[in-house]
């Protein structure tokens, strides 16, 4: 396992994070194990941000056990394309400026949700833009990354502590 700096594996997980939109979530609570995938944005240390209503099954157990693994992958057609993230780590949820920084992350990456939310037009647009002023927003943040590029080489993969 390596600690993160600033090579170009290291380079290629914050790549990732950033060229994607949507990471699967595994939670586990009273009901077992469960998967929920999520729109997130991340920052520069890695944190990933997301809104998720705590009354869902992932919000119930996130709000029970802090940690939770993820995976982020695109579509691939072969074993030989297979570029993707797993990632383990603490999660929490976010109130006062944390929630804020999120929000503004957020709406950096998805600029048709700022749209919305900064200049709603219509009922749908405002009743989703009030949820978003209201709903909790979360932040993931890992403790172990794995990227895993096939593209290298059968069942290619580096490990990074953070």
């Amino acid at each position: 396992m390596t600690a993160p700096d600033d090579d170009a594996d290291f380079a290629r997980v914050r790549e990732l994070l950033a060229g994607h939109n949507t990471l699967t979530l595994a939670t586990s609570g009273e009901g077992g194990a469960w998967a929920a995938s999520v729109f997130y944005a991340s920052d520069e240390h890695c944190n990933l941000y997301f809104v998720s209503d705590p009354k869902t099954r992932h919000g119930q157990d996130m709000g029970r056990t802090a940690r939770v693994v993820a995976a982020i992958n695109r579509d691939a057609a072969g074993w030989d394309e297979v570029i993707g993230l797993q990632l383990e780590g603490q999660v929490a949820m976010l109130t006062g400026i944390a929630r804020a920084t999120a929000l503004a992350t957020y709406l950096a990456k998805f600029v048709q949700i700022r749209r919305i939310f900064e200049s709603p037009r219509e009922a749908s647009e405002k009743l989703i833009a009030a949820r978003l002023q209201g709903t909790a927003f979360w932040c993931l943040k890992p403790e172990w990354i794995r990227l895993i590029d096939s593209t290298r080489g059968f069942g290619w993969k580096r490990e990074f502590r953070l």
